[in-house]
């Protein structure tokens, strides 16, 4: 995934400002609120399988990905 400006993403009629980092992973605000950081573990033959270290609800997490995976097409 290429991306080198910050951008919206809206799931489940939240907007979320995503920040791409350096490293490939992405900062994930609501509002003026950080929530954390989320990354795509890529592998052969499957979808990309988000995933976050911080305290994110899983379902949210992958929702927010799969915005930004579509964001890209």
């Amino acid at each position: 995934m290429e991306f080198d400006e910050p951008f919206e993403v809206v799931v489940n009629g939240q907007a979320y400002l995503i920040i791409p980092l350096e490293d490939e992973t992405f900062d994930v605000y609501h509002g003026a609120r950080r929530l954390g950081n989320i990354h795509a573990d890529i592998s052969i033959d499957t979808e990309p399988d988000w995933n976050t270290s911080d305290l994110i609800p899983l379902e949210d997490v992958a929702a927010i990905g799969y915005a930004i995976e579509m964001k890209e097409m």
